[in-house]
Order: C-alpha cells, then sequence, then structure tokens
C-alpha cells in the first residue's frame, strides 16, 4: 500500500494553508521555495493522515471530524479533533479513539480556517 507523506503549512500571517513550494529537511527544518523560511514560529506543520472522509476531503492533523461508533450494539455520532500519538506512532482522536478504527467520517473543518470550530471543539 502506497502512503503519501505530505503535509500543509499554517501561514500565521497570511492566516492560510498552503503545501506548495515547502519542503522539510531530515533535521525538521522548514523550507520555502528551497530556503530557510524567516521565523518558523509563524509556520504551524500539518501532517497528512493518509486517509480522507467519505467525500474525497483529506484528512489532516488538527482537523475536526464527525464519525460513527459503534456503542452498545447502537451507532452514535461523535465529533473529535485528530492528534498524532507518538507513543504508538499512529493518528488518534482526542479522545483516544485510534483513528483507522472510525468509520463514515466527515470532516468538519479545522480551527486555523474556521475560528468558531476552535472556540467549540479545542478550548475546552
Amino acid at each position: 500500500m502506497a502512503y503519501d507523506i505530505k503535509f500543509r503549512v499554517w501561514d500565521k500571517q497570511s492566516k492560510e494553508f498552503s503545501s506548495k513550494g515547502y519542503t522539510i529537511t531530515l533535521d525538521g527544518k522548514l523550507l520555502r521555495l528551497g530556503q530557510p523560511v524567516q521565523n518558523e514560529d509563524n509556520f504551524i506543520l500539518h501532517a497528512f493522515t493518509g486517509l480522507k472522509d467519505k467525500y474525497d476531503k483529506e484528512l489532516y492533523e488538527e482537523d475536526i471530524i464527525e464519525h460513527t461508533i459503534a456503542k452498545g450494539g447502537n451507532l452514535t455520532q461523535e465529533i473529535g479533533v485528530i492528534r498524532y500519538n507518538n507513543d504508538h506512532a499512529a493518528f488518534y482522536l482526542d479522545n483516544g479513539l485510534p483513528l483507522l478504527q472510525l468509520f463514515s467520517i466527515r470532516k468538519i473543518g479545522n480551527p486555523y480556517e474556521n475560528p468558531i470550530l476552535f472556540d467549540l471543539y479545542i478550548k475546552k
């Protein structure tokens, strides 16, 4: 199975995502068009999970998703934030569920492009 290693970059100043022209060196430095970016603190990197939602939207770290889970023989809709778990080297939701065990995933958005999502789901 092929896995696309890609990421998106949130530029805090321009308040937009991009992945074009950015690369990461082996020692973790962010480059833009082959040159080191100035003030790396102005950029936030999000790794691609390798998965897409049911509408074919790519899922990245810190995306907020709605998903279906089976609980006690019933199907329930829940919402969670995608996080990378270093201990398991995998993507999980903030409530501890592994992303690969979910089904019927729908991307709601992310707190960067839609700040109200930050207040609703991350600020807690």
